[in-house]
Formats: C-alpha cells, structure tokens, sequence
C-alpha cells in the first residue's frame, strides 16, 4: 500500500510496534495509509484526513494531539472494504487520550460524518481515554461503525451528533457515571444513535447526560420484528410544552429524555429511564414509590398513567452500581408523535386519599402492638405494616392488612390493631405503607419502640438458691437484695445475663430485687421480687 504523508513524518519500526512522531499528519486526497494487524502507532500531533487512513483489527492509533480532522469524503476502511465483505467488529481502534507533558487539556474530533445524509467518514472502534475529555467540533457528526470505549472522560456532543453502528446497534462500553456521552443541558442539541436495533439486541443502552456532573442515561428495546435506528438526548428541566413553557415542576425528575425512530412514530418499544436523587423535584422525592415514566402528548401536556415500579440502584452502568440512583420502566405499543419527550413523574391526579393515626409500642419483651385509626379511606387497596431493626438499612413489611371499609372507602373512624414478633433487645422502628387502588403509595409517620428488660428468677419460691436470667440487656448490672424492712441484704455486680444466687443464710420471707445500670449513672432499670420458704 502507498503511504503519503506531508509535512514531517518519522517512522520509527521496532518489531510489531510502530511509533510515529511529527509536526503535523496529512493525508492528501488519494493518500492511503493502513496499520496492519496488531500493530500500535502513535501520533503526537494533530490529524488531518482527506483520504484514506485505514486499520486492521488488533491494531491500535494511540493519538495524543490536540485535534483530528476527516474530510467528509475521507475514509477509514478495515477488513471489510479491503476483502469486499460485510463482517462485524473490524478494523483497528483509535484511542483518543492524554498524558502530562505532551498534551495537558481537551482533545477535538471533526468527525467527516453527515447523520441527516447518512454519509461520509467514520471510524470503525474508537476509545475515549482523556481525563480532560474530548469534543466533537462544529458543522460536523462523527460515526463509529462497531465499538465506542470509555477509559476515562466523556465524549461531549457540542451540538452535533453522534452515530454508533452500521446496519447494527454496535457496542459502546466502559459507560458510568464518571464517563458518558455528553448531549447538554439545553432542549437543543446533538443526539446519541444507535443504528438498526432488533428484537435480538435487547436493551441497548444509551449512555448520556446533560452536564459532565450529571449523568441520566437510558435504554430501550425494540419489541417489534423490524429494527430501527432510534436517536436520543436529555436535557435539565421539564417544560409545560416539552420545549418551552413554565410549570410547576415540583413532582418530577427534572430531565426530560428526547427520542426519535428513523421512521414514523416511536411504537412498540419499551423504555427505561435512570437519574439521579439529585435531579428530583422538591416534591418527587415523599412519593417516588407511585412515580411511572410520562410522555408529553402536544395536545394534552404530559399524560399519567399507573405506576409500574421503580428500582434501585439503577443497573445502567459498566461500574459499580451508583447510590442513590433509580430506574422507571414503560412499554410504548401505539406510535404518539415523531418527537418523544419523556419524564418522570409521580402520580398527580390522585384519587385514593387516607387520613391516619399510627402508634407502635412495645407490649411484652417479645410482642409490639400496632394501632392506627383512620379518620378517611378512599380507595384504599391495603395497608401493610413495615419494621426496621436498628441494625437493618431499609423497612421491611411485616404483614399486609385488607381495608375493613367497603371498596376501601370510609367517611367514619376504623380501628386496626396487628401484633408483631419481635424479640430483639435495641430499638426496632414502625411505620405504615399504604397502598391506593390507583398505584400512589403513601407512608405514615415512623414510630420509634424501645425495648425491655426483663428478669427471670427461678425457682420461686426457693430455699434461698435460686437462678437469675437477665433479657434485654449485656453489660454488667448492680443488684441490690432489700428485706421488706428495707434492710439491705445483699449486693453485687453481675457479669453474665444468667447468674447462680446462694442465700441460704436468709430467713423464710418476701425480698425486693432491684437492678441497677452501671453504665448508666447507676439507673435503675428494673425491680423484682423473690420468695425464700425454709
């Protein structure tokens, strides 16, 4: 093959590595260069691409300059346009990135690519591997045909668009919350596709967000036997017209997700949506439990259906699962409008409402007792009694209880009562989950129980040798044995929750047990009385 390079050009060969250094790389119009298989070159300074610049698979462009360029009528050919074939996953990779001393900040790419035309350069793997991140320049789209990496950094749009896949969705990977395609905070901008995703692929994930702080990606599947290219962004905010038109946007997530078909109307697909407890309303937060996905509808504003789930923490990710991340699901059959906008919202237009008073208190070592009245049910499915043990992260339903109004509706007071098992010697915390037959989920006020201490003496009555069995408690306790004079008898530090008493030398009679904690100023935590009968 013909290597045509102006400007100054070294090329230093060692083995299977190729190194190249210089002031400047052009490649002319019918200049042609190719890196064979498994080799690695790298480029110090900036890229200039009017013709060919070719790659094997298994090779590798490390490029540290400041900018590559691709004239639209430039190509990067692999395997398949040197053998006439169709195959997937060819080609060499070119790695954008950075390191002290040669190149210190953002690096650019004029990708050579029309997303509208569906024409002009591409690369066929690239890698974004620049701290300082990398930016696509103006009046430009860029394409990868198979593979787009993250190492670090992101992949900031600037306006334009971006393209991965060729006839297929391709693969992006090495995708987080530390580095992601960057779209912008504001309603307009350049989109991420993915090319021709069929029914096979899956969810395909759309790694983007608005800001480099800020990530929000999500993920559709198509569930239709036709593929299609589908393009999406996400900007900040959520308008009343989708675009423009302030609102009360206090109940939704504060991103709103634009998705395009390559043809039609988005229809049988199902989509999920992730962000961040960050991007919540002021109001989103009490009643993410009944929050669903909302599409904007142009003649009717955003639409609400019943709610479908969330989870936690959001799975959209190459890393390590993110706190304090959510995700929301929806299937979408009939084709709404050319332009999808979606959000997340809570459920507005409630129709179930539940007025209450909940306690919880501590019955016995081992029983809590639960109550709540209900001052007003309407449309109510179910209650359910929640728990969380002082070592536990997360509440926890103990029991479901039916509504004892009709229908779940109620103008009068109703009473309920529930009984928990709960032997456990810390505090345990108690709350209601209430559930309305149209999906919002509401709680009530969480009550706090303490536990108790308890004092188990056995035999009694006893002649003077008897067992003493502490519950509730594990650090030392003073005891001090009274007559019913009030005539101190015995005193003594225990050490262990079951201790052996020898007080043979008493004389028949009642005695008064009292426990004092010594940890604690000496508080006295409970009394109990023990028989002696010679």
């Amino acid at each position: 093959m013909r290597n045509s390079i102006i400007h100054m050009v070294v090329w230093l060969l060692t083995g299977a590595n190729v190194c190249v250094a210089q002031t400047g790389v052009y490649v002319p119009q019918g200049g042609d260069i190719s890196v064979h298989a498994q080799d690695t070159v790298a480029i110090f300074s900036d890229v200039k691409n009017d013709g060919r610049f070719g790659s094997l698979k298994g090779s590798v462009v490390n490029f540290y300059g400041n900018k590559w360029e691709n004239a639209n009528g430039a190509v990067l050919p692999d395997e398949n346009e040197y053998n006439n074939t169709h195959q997937q996953y060819m080609g060499g990779t070119f790695r954008f990135l950075q390191v002290k001393g040669i190149n210190n900040g953002a690096q650019h790419i004029y990708g050579g690519y029309s997303a509208s035309a569906n024409a002009g350069a591409s690369f066929p793997n690239l890698s974004i591997g620049n701290v300082n991140d990398v930016y696509l320049d103006d009046l430009s789209d860029l394409k990868v045909r198979y593979h787009l990496n993250f190492e670090t950094g992101h992949l900031l749009l600037n306006g334009w668009n971006l393209v991965v896949g060729d006839g297929h969705p391709g693969d992006i990977t090495g995708y987080s919350d530390k580095s992601f395609v960057v779209t912008g905070s504001q309603p307009g901008g350049g989109f991420l596709f993915r090319e021709q995703i069929g029914a096979a692929d899956s969810m395909v994930v759309f790694p983007v967000g608005t800001t480099t702080g800020s990530y929000s990606p999500m993920a559709l599947r198509n569930n239709g036997s036709t593929p299609k290219t589908i393009q999406a962004r996400v900007f900040d905010s959520v308008y009343r017209y989708a675009l423009s038109g302030n609102m009360d946007a206090s109940g939704f997530v504060l991103k709103t997700w634009h998705i395009k078909q390559d043809s039609g109307a988005l229809n049988n697909v199902t989509v999920v949506l992730q962000h961040q407890a960050a991007d919540e309303g002021s109001n989103f937060s009490l009643n993410r439990d009944s929050s669903y996905i909302t599409r904007y509808d142009s003649g009717a504003g955003w639409d609400t259906v019943a709610p479908s789930g969330v989870r936690t923490p959001g799975t959209l990710t190459s890393g390590t699962l993110q706190r304090n991340t959510y995700l929301n699901g929806r299937t979408f059959r009939d084709g709404g409008e050319i332009n999808t906008y979606l959000s997340v919202a809570t459920f507005k237009n409630f129709t179930s409402d539940v007025a209450l008073f909940f306690e919880a208190y501590r019955e016995t070592i081992q029983w809590v007792g639960t109550h709540w009245r209900s001052t007003k049910e309407l449309n109510l499915d179910h209650y359910e009694v929640q728990r969380r043990r002082e070592n536990e992260d997360s509440f926890y339903t103990v029991a479901s209880v039916a509504p004892h109004s009709l229908n779940g509706t109620s103008n009068g007071p109703l009473d309920y009562y529930y009984r928990d098992d709960d032997m456990y010697d810390n505090w345990t915390y108690y709350r209601l989950k209430i559930f309305g037959r149209d999906g919002k989920i509401s709680y009530s006020a969480i009550k706090p129980v303490p536990w108790l201490i308890q004092v188990n003496i056995s035999p009694n009555p006893n002649d003077g040798n008897f067992r003493i069995e502490l519950v509730g408690i594990h650090h030392q306790l003073r005891m001090v044995m009274h007559d019913v004079a009030g005539r101190e008898r015995d005193s003594r530090i225990i050490n262990s929750n079951i201790t052996m008493i020898s007080k043979a030398d008493l004389p028949s009679g009642l005695y008064i047990l009292t426990f004092y904690d010594i940890e604690d100023e000496n508080r006295e935590v409970v009394t109990s009385k023990v028989e002696i009968v010679h």
